[in-house]
């Protein structure tokens, strides 16, 4: 009984080993007119961290990006007080674009803006906001 098992526990592991391969082009991509993987100039990507005024990551803090003459976009952080945006399009520049944050209890203090200087064109653009936590 047990050689018999096993049998057929291999052949539906390679059944499945098969299908999987057969099947996994057509998961991949979609058609040729679309161009998925075709790449996108979507600028440079924002992120960065959210910390208090000891350097701690304040979780679930609101990031928004504010660019100029278009309106905004809204993220949180992570657990470890990190977001992420993506890029907003080639003609938007840094300069275009104010990131704050914001907390029940807390107030924003302050941005700080990195990007590679050297690298043309940027391709992320570091903000490190600084919160300070409110005392009543």
């Amino acid at each position: 009984m047990k050689r018999s098992v096993t049998g057929v526990t291999y052949t539906i592991s390679l059944v499945l080993a098969c299908s999987m391969t057969i099947c996994s082009p057509a998961w991949a991509g979609g058609s040729d007119d679309e161009a998925p993987d075709a790449p996108q100039d979507n600028g440079p990507s924002y992120f960065g961290f959210v910390k208090d005024q000891a350097g701690k990551p304040v979780p679930d803090a609101k990031v928004t990006a504010e660019i100029k003459g278009r309106g905004s976009v809204i993220t949180r952080t992570n657990g470890a007080g990190i977001y992420k945006l993506p890029g907003f399009g080639k003609e938007i520049t840094a300069s275009n674009v104010a990131i704050s944050c914001s907390k029940e209890g807390y107030k924003h203090t302050r941005s700080i803006t990195r990007s590679a200087p050297s690298k043309t064109p940027l391709s992320a653009i570091e903000v490190l906001c600084t919160m300070q936590r409110i005392t009543k």
